[in-house]
């Protein structure tokens, strides 16, 4: 008699982000409108975006969509320089948005605390609203995800990101951004009936993997490459299209295996050309895209290229968990990790 298959954490925790998603439209939507007014009113000259791990990939998310749909300066933090080298930066009429799953990171914390220039608003996205993250911040918008068991976050990263595309419509007021915002909960239960067993086989080997993207698709292609190396054992490199040219292309032929992110916006033409380009050079690239002609694993075509990318990463994490398995490897325990890290 064949065992039956138990569903690990990873998987039943990916298989949660469609309902967390509904419960963040449903809870997060009067406090995104607030938060909207308030940032068209202080008018901040630039944002800083803050995160660990996965929360840094939510944290890139948000680069992107400020920079690409508000035209707003975004830098990534390193809240090291407060941590560890004493400085404190001058952060002034700004927005600082951070972004964790526990909340209790002592750099990010520090960092967070200190920032206290004039004009600042400090704004938490964190799954844990009582953690020491949240005690400083000004406003906070609660992940919804719940408890997360598994090393590797999935539900808590597809929130965070659903959230960032949620603060940028209702900044921007946008109805077509905020109606896609509120389409989240639909788009990702979708995504988890997509059929990518065809790809199950394409990690099964030993050797690099490059995950590319470009724009808020470089952001997903951290977080894919990030899954990769926690439950997988492969090493995974995320690498934006725009510099795959610049040197990384020297790496192609057969022995690197290429993941391809590639949502259906301005940069689509490029990213499919350069598919095309290191398949010819001897790369096997698993293609992931909402172009089912194409697609080597398809999610559902949406008017707003993030929710594809959010299907993509989404169904990414229930093909990590099963290549995972294949490999011999647990997805929810990796080798000398732990769920929570607390960098100083």
């Amino acid at each position: 008699m064949n065992e039956p298959v138990r569903t690990t954490l990873m998987e039943a925790e990916a298989r949660e982000a469609p309902d967390v998603a509904a419960r963040l439209v449903a809870h997060a939507t009067p406090e995104l409108r607030k938060l909207g007014e308030r940032l068209r009113g202080l008018s901040p000259r630039y944002a800083v975006a803050a995160g660990r791990g996965s929360s840094d990939a939510a944290a890139l998310l948000a680069k992107y969509l400020f920079e690409a749909r508000l035209g707003l300066p975004t830098v990534s933090a390193a809240p090291s320089i407060r941590s560890i080298y004493g400085r404190q930066l001058n952060i002034e009429k700004a927005l600082l948005l951070a972004i964790s799953q526990s909340g209790r990171s002592p750099d990010l914390v520090e960092f967070c605390r200190s920032a206290t220039g004039r004009d600042v608003l400090r704004v938490g996205l964190i799954n844990d609203a009582a953690s020491p993250l949240a005690s400083v911040m000004d406003v906070v918008l609660p992940l919804e995800a719940g408890p997360e068991r598994s090393v590797a976050a999935t539900k808590s990263c597809i929130a965070a990101m659903t959230l960032v595309l949620g603060v940028a419509a209702h900044w921007l007021n946008d109805p077509m951004m905020i109606e896609a915002f509120e389409r989240a909960p639909d788009v990702l239960a979708k995504a988890l009936k997509e059929d990518w067993s065809a790809a199950e086989a394409f990690f099964d080997r030993e050797g690099p993997v490059y995950v590319i993207g470009r724009g808020p698709g470089l952001a997903v292609a951290a977080e894919a490459a990030l899954k990769l190396k926690e439950t997988n054992g492969l090493h995974a490199e995320a690498v934006s299209a725009a510099e795959v040219r610049h040197g990384p292309f020297a790496l192609t032929g057969p022995e690197l295996r290429v993941v391809l992110f590639a949502q259906r916006d301005a940069a689509y033409d490029g990213l499919r050309k350069l598919a095309d380009d290191l398949e010819k050079l001897g790369s096997p690239v698993l293609f992931i895209s909402a172009d089912r002609d194409r697609a080597g694993a398809a999610v559902q075509p949406d008017a707003e290229p993030v929710l594809e990318l959010l299907a993509m990463l989404l169904r990414f994490y229930v093909l990590a968990n099963t290549t995972a398995i294949r490999r011999g490897r647990s997805p929810d325990h990796p080798p000398t990790l732990t769920k929570i890290t607390e960098t100083r």
